[in-house]
Order: C-alpha cells, then structure tokens, then sequence
C-alpha cells in the first residue's frame, strides 16, 4: 500500500498575493521565487509529516496542466482562454501552429524542481496535450512529452488524462502515444473526475503503461476489474471538495479494494488536482491521506 499526492497543489495565500503584485508591478520575480520556495519547503514537510511514500513538487510554478510545456515548444502556444471541464477555473487551451511541433529545450527548474525523496511527477498525457490542436497524440509524446521524462529522475511519472474518460472512447486510442513513453520512468495513466466504468471494461488495464488512476467519487468500486494487474492510483480523497474524509472510511474503501476486487498493488491518491481546494484544506487531506495508508498497512499486519 502506497499514497501520494499528485496533479497541481494550491498556492498559499502568500504566493497568490506575490504573482498578484507581480503582475501589477509591486513585487518583483525574485520575490516571487523566493515564496515558491518557502511554498515547496512547506509541502515537502507535510508530505513527510503525513509518511507519503513519493513526493511531488506540486507544480507550484505551473499555471495550469500545459503552459510551461506549450512555452517550450516550438510549434504549440497558448490558445483560446478555456474553462477547465466543469470548475469555475480556466486555462489557456493547445492551440498548434505546425503540424510537427518539437520541445526547444527541458524545462528548468522553476518547473521541475527537486525534492528530498523519491519523487513522483506529474505531466499532461499526450491525448489531454493533443486535445483540440490537430496533432496526433503520437507526436505529441514522441517529439514533447518523451524528451521531458527522459530528463527526469523520478520513481513515478504520472500522466493527467482530463478529456478522454468524459469522451468515452476506445483506450486502443493511447496505446501507441502511451507506448512511445516507454523506456524511461515508470508511467501511471490517470483519469481525473470522471466515470471511468466503460474505459475499465473496454481494455484500459492494457494499456503500455504500469499504472493507472481512477476517481472513485465518479466510478463505482464494482467497475475495477477483479483481479487488476496494474497498480492501481485509487482517487479516494475529493480533489474538488472542502469536504475532509474520514481516515477510517478512506482506509475501508481501500481494504475493498484488496479483498472484494483482489487488487494486489493500490496507491491512494486524490481523484485529481487539489488546486481546486484552500491550502489549508489541501494540507489536511493529505495529513488524512497518509493516516489512511497507515490505519490499512496495520490491519493488513
């Protein structure tokens, strides 16, 4: 049994309020740095103090799922300002300008930060990064996304799928851009906020990849196939709800999961961004996280 945290986690009232004076003026970018830093450090701490097995740098610096990829890369760039599935957030959607985009140059460290442990990262999948550009999916991975993870050091890359789980369309659609990912760090495909039952049924388990993320606030706990081969990223603490989960109830959906669907290998995590949340509220869910793991792996022993 394993938890983490994965997606975008909320800034603090600190570092909203720096990148706001940024913008007008009143501060400057190393101000702003300076906060990120003291952001990291602090979810780094509770990310140990909770005993979460990999860490994440929490993309404090990213602006939504693609910016800083779409700014290195040539032929991809910011599009239309777009909301994101049915939050009252929104992001500036892929828009290509070439048929054949291709990554400049690795992200810096502003983007990809280290951190003390073993770390899991988070990145859009090709099918969410390709959404609405008019490029294939499998150029996206092979010319953007691939030279990216190969550059990273991490226990666990975790690919933020969106769009396709709302879509409902046949997984045979990733296997191939999925698959040009190979070779690197280990990869976790997740489906954020939605039903994944008709992927599930439709082969999604097959997929190239070692792990893969489902919401179970959207799928029903039936809906996992028995016996699932994969690690399965269970998404069991609400990404989109002030609402704090019981460690105890979070323990018991987990121990179904082990005895009613005899999955070997689960990793808690939220169903999706916790960007969606206070800080405050981030911070608790994770503490709530974590004792969950611990309450399971006990009543395993």
């Amino acid at each position: 049994m394993q938890a983490f945290v994965t997606g975008i986690y909320p800034r603090s009232e600190q570092l909203v309020q720096a990148t706001r004076d940024l913008d007008r003026g009143r501060t400057t970018e190393e101000a702003v740095d300076e906060q990120v830093e003291r952001d990291l450090a602090e979810l780094v701490s509770v990310q140990q103090a909770a005993g979460l097995d990999l860490l994440s740098d929490g993309m404090l610096g990213w602006q939504d799922l693609f910016r800083p990829l779409l700014e290195a890369t040539d032929g991809l760039e910011t599009g239309a300002l777009t909301r994101f599935l049915d939050t009252n957030t929104f992001y500036r959607a892929p828009h290509a300008t070439t048929a054949m985009p291709k990554l400049t140059g690795p992200l810096d460290e502003r983007y990809l930060p280290p951190v003390p442990g073993p770390k899991v990262v988070t990145l859009p999948s090709p099918y969410a990064l390709s959404e609405g550009t008019g490029v294939p999916a499998t150029a996206i991975a092979e010319n953007v996304l691939k030279p990216v993870i190969e550059s990273l050091d991490a226990e666990l890359v975790v690919l933020s799928e969106p769009f396709f789980g709302r879509e409902q369309g046949s997984p045979d659609v990733l296997a191939e851009p999925l698959q040009k990912l190979a070779g690197g760090p280990k990869l976790a495909l997740q489906l954020t906020f939605c039903n994944a039952r008709e992927p599930l049924q439709n082969g999604l388990a097959e997929l190239p990849v070692d792990a893969i993320g489902i919401d179970f606030y959207a799928t029903h706990l039936v809906d996992v196939p028995k016996g699932f081969g994969k690690l399965l990223l269970a998404g069991i603490v609400d990404a989109r709800s002030s609402a704090l989960e019981g460690p105890r109830e979070l323990a018991d959906f987990a121990e179904r999961l082990r005895n009613d669907r005899e999955v070997e290998h689960v990793a808690l995590v939220p169903n999706g961004d916790l960007q969606f949340v206070s800080e405050r509220i981030a911070r608790e869910k994770l503490g709530r996280l974590g004792a969950a793991k611990t309450a399971t792996v006990e009543a395993a022993a």
